[in-house]
C-alpha cells in the first residue's frame, strides 16, 4: 500500500465509526456510465447529466464496515474509463 493510500485509510478511520454509511461522488463521461453501473449492480445511484450531456455526476451511498471496504470501491471504480472521484 502506498503512503497516500495509508494516509487516506487513516483519515477514513479518524472520521468514521465503522460500520456506517459512506457517500461516493464520481464524475465520468456519460458514455462510461454503464461501466460503473455494471461494476456495482446492487448499489443505488443518483445521476445528473451535465448541460451538454457529455458528463454525468453520480452519487452512490452505501453501508461499509471498514476503511478498507471504502478503498476497495474506489479501486474497483477506477477501472471505469475517464472516471474522476470527488
Amino acid at each position: 500500500m502506498t503512503d497516500k493510500h495509508e494516509q487516506f485509510k487513516q483519515v477514513l478511520d479518524q472520521c468514521h465509526e465503522w460500520p456506517c454509511s459512506y457517500l461516493y461522488k464520481f464524475i465520468l463521461p456519460t458514455e462510461s456510465l454503464s461501466q460503473l453501473v455494471d461494476l456495482f449492480p446492487e448499489e443505488t445511484m443518483k445521476t445528473r447529466e451535465s448541460k451538454t450531456g457529455k458528463y454525468t455526476s453520480v452519487t452512490m451511498e452505501t453501508h461499509k464496515g471498514s476503511a478498507q471496504e471504502v478503498m476497495d470501491v474506489y479501486t474497483k471504480a477506477s477501472q471505469v474509463s475517464g472516471l474522476m472521484s470527488l
